[in-house]
């Protein structure tokens, strides 16, 4: 499990359902968001937490353990971006987003490692997605990065 979705998750369940993350300081100036963040991620705790974690800030949020699962169903209409792991049984990340932009899909993309090594490094500059983080990232550099996929939400904070 990573350490960022096991902090937040083993603080959620130590508070018995309550989150920590409603005492962030982003949370205090957050509004209700119209996007929807979707997030393809193999590792379940990952998407649990970072489910959470985009709840408690105001998005809608819908999740996916694969690629293949997110290319097999329709996604809503309206303001959207992709955070994608990297490295994911079958198709991962950086291959989904060619794919969606090869075939004329171009939904803003953060593209999300857990590895820090120079080829992951390289591999997703090349892809050139609106954002990459590596994992631990923190509630921070997630909505930097969500504010560069979705400009004009404008009641994101900096």
């Amino acid at each position: 499990m990573h350490r960022t979705a096991h902090n937040i998750y083993a603080r959620d369940r130590a508070n018995g359902g309550a989150a920590n993350l409603s005492r962030s300081r982003y949370r205090q100036l957050w509004k209700k968001s119209t996007a929807t963040v979707v997030v393809v991620d193999d590792d379940g705790s990952m998407r649990r937490a970072l489910r959470r974690q985009l709840q408690v800030l105001g998005f809608e949020v819908l999740d996916f353990k694969s690629a293949e699962d997110f290319l097999s169903e329709d996604l809503p209409a309206g303001e959207l971006c992709l955070l994608l792991d990297v490295y994911m049984p079958g198709m991962g990340g950086i291959e989904l987003f060619r794919k969606m932009t090869a075939s004329g899909c171009h939904l803003p993309t953060i593209l999300i490692s857990g590895r820090d090594d120079e080829h992951t490094k390289k591999m997703m500059r090349e892809a050139r997605p609106i954002a990459s983080l590596l994992k631990p990232f923190d509630e921070k550099s997630l909505l930097r990065a969500i504010r560069k996929a979705l400009p004009s939400q404008l009641t994101l904070p900096d």
